[in-house]
């Protein structure tokens, strides 16, 4: 989710590195041809790195391992952000491990040289103040900037909360300024510089959800301007009803439910053939898509009417609404 362009090589062409739900950072290793298919970013042993939550290829499922964390416990954490940094001054790139799950953020040092890194597989917790650096709600995007311009790199984030729910505290950003020296960070405690709102507006006047920020000048003033894509969550007002239109409305909700049930019923009975099925793998898989087949036309035609009802029942009594859109905050 986090992303960032850098030579991580040293090989004079900018690569780039980023995060997914995978739960490892991957790079695309730029070259004169372009970039090159994305591959995840290993350890000095070969080890795919990660904090602790994973989905493994070959499995094919989720697993939870404690290696990387230092008292080896698995905490469910997936590294869904990373960005390269010579932590240390010494010449050379670590990585900067950021968490969905409690906002935690990791270092992770390298042992080698520009050319060849070699991380070591071990995550290091960062501080914010006296607690290690958790954000309230999940994290998307850390970044390293000069916020307060006095030469070293301070910490912004921006977090991430429920997507669909039209309840809580939505999104917000937070900065932690970097009290330390260039080698030697040192980042005081967290603190809101776009705070999270409740989420009850009749508009979309500000991101609610998943704000992934942007830090610079935009204006040319000579200070650091945020710009903030994410989700806003907002209901809007609707107007008063005659008795026929509340009658129609009433009679759509209706209509709305009992097609959300058929489906429920055509699910489960997809769900029950496949439990009986007994065959091989590829016979199976072509089974799986027999049934599914089968039942294709039922559910097709439920989701156009439910699409239609609900189209319907919007301009009677306006559903809530998520949009995604890009917000300029200029400091001033």
């Amino acid at each position: 989710m986090g992303s960032q362009f850098v030579d991580l090589n040293a090989d004079g062409h900018l690569d780039y590195i980023t995060a997914t739900f995978d739960g490892s950072p991957h790079v695309s290793y730029g070259s004169e041809a372009g970039f090159t298919t994305p591959e995840r970013i290993k350890d000095g042993e070969g080890r795919r790195i990660l904090v602790s939550s994973i989905w493994s290829d070959e499995a094919e499922e989720h697993q939870d391992l404690g290696r990387s964390l230092p008292d080896g416990e698995a905490t469910g954490e997936r590294c869904i952000s990373a960005l390269a940094f010579d932590w240390d001054d010494d010449g050379d790139y670590d990585l900067l491990l950021g968490t969905y799950e409690g906002g935690h953020l990791y270092v992770q040092m390298n042992e080698g040289t520009r050319t060849d890194p070699k991380f070591t597989g071990m995550n290091i917790p960062v501080m914010a103040g006296d607690v290690a650096f958790a954000l309230p709600a999940k994290m998307t995007t850390p970044k390293l900037v000069d916020w307060d311009g006095d030469g070293d790199m301070d910490l912004i984030a921006g977090t991430y909360s429920d997507s669909y729910s039209q309840e809580g505290d939505g999104g917000g950003v937070y900065l932690a300024l970097n009290d330390g020296k260039v080698g030697e960070p040192k980042f005081g405690a967290l603190k809101p510089i776009i705070a999270p709102v409740e989420r009850s507006g009749s508009e979309p006047t500000r991101p609610d959800v998943g704000l992934y920020p942007a830090v610079v000048d935009h204006d040319g003033d000579g200070d650091l301007d945020l710009i903030v894509g994410g989700y806003s969550m907002w209901s809007p007002k609707g107007r008063e009803l005659n008795a026929e239109e509340s009658a129609r409305a009433e009679t759509l909700k209706a209509e709305i439910k009992a097609l959300e049930e058929e489906s429920s019923e055509v699910f489960a009975k997809i769900s029950k053939e496949i439990e009986e099925l007994d065959l091989e793998s590829d016979e199976f898989d072509d089974a799986v898509d027999s049934i599914y087949d089968k039942h294709g036309d039922a559910l097709s035609s439920n989701r156009e009417k439910m699409s239609a009802a609900r189209k319907e029942l919007d301009k009677l009594i306006p559903s809530p609404k998520r949009t995604s859109f890009v917000w300029l905050y200029e400091r001033i």
